[in-house]
């Protein structure tokens, strides 16, 4: 007896292949037409098998190694239950065996290739993402280390200009000292004011002097 259902799985991959068709040849990812015809791998493999005994279908390249698979359709009449019976039923127990061990082998190759390209595709993302981590990092460290600098000339130019404040305050008091007129001495003479600061001093020496 065939498997169950078979017949019409195989009728149905091969409706989906005839709609995917280009001129009656088909060419592309089988998986992906047997996912939508409802067949899992195992099915597919034996579906595409019982089309090949009908000839409904001739395939030219099986996708392996990446390759996709070129079917051509040289019939799209239905399967019937008893074609299927019959085909099935003509071959021994022993090469029905080693042709479904050979095809999941087969399938389980295509899937490991497949996981193996995902996974390199998936390392490459990968390692992309920890570049642009890297130097989003060292972006910010350059940030911080110039924002630092900043911080630190902004502390010295505020002491630079206190300082230069105080010297501003205490040329000013000086000036008004120097300026606010002299004192008596105790021999009628005019005493000089003491004027602490350097540049005052000079300020005070440069004016006496255009007076004189």
């Amino acid at each position: 007896m065939a498997r169950t259902n078979l017949h019409e799985l195989a009728s149905r991959l091969l409706d989906c292949l005839n709609g995917a068709s280009l001129d009656g040849t088909f060419e592309g990812k089988l998986r992906s037409v047997a996912a939508e015809a409802g067949l899992n791998s195992v099915r597919s493999a034996e579906a595409v098998k019982l089309l090949e005994d009908l000839d409904r279908i001739e395939v030219v390249q099986r996708g392996r190694r990446g390759r996709d698979t070129i079917i051509k359709i040289q019939s799209t009449e239905a399967i019937t239950l008893d074609q299927a019976e019959s085909r099935l039923s003509s071959r021994t127990t022993r090469r029905a065996t080693r042709l479904n061990y050979e095809d999941l082998g087969k399938t389980v190759v295509d899937r490991l290739l497949e996981l193996g390209r995902d996974d390199a595709l998936r390392q490459a993302q990968v390692e992309a993402f920890a570049a642009e981590s890297e130097k989003a990092r060292l972006r910010i460290v350059e940030l911080e280390t110039a924002i630092a600098e900043a911080n630190e000339r902004e502390t010295d130019l505020r002491i630079r200009l206190r300082t230069a404040e105080e010297s501003l305050v205490r040329a000013e008091e000086n000036l008004r000292r120097a300026f606010g007129g002299g004192s008596k001495d105790g021999f009628g003479g005019e005493s000089e004011h003491m004027v602490p600061d350097d540049e005052a001093r000079a300020v005070l020496d440069i004016l006496r002097s255009g007076h004189s």
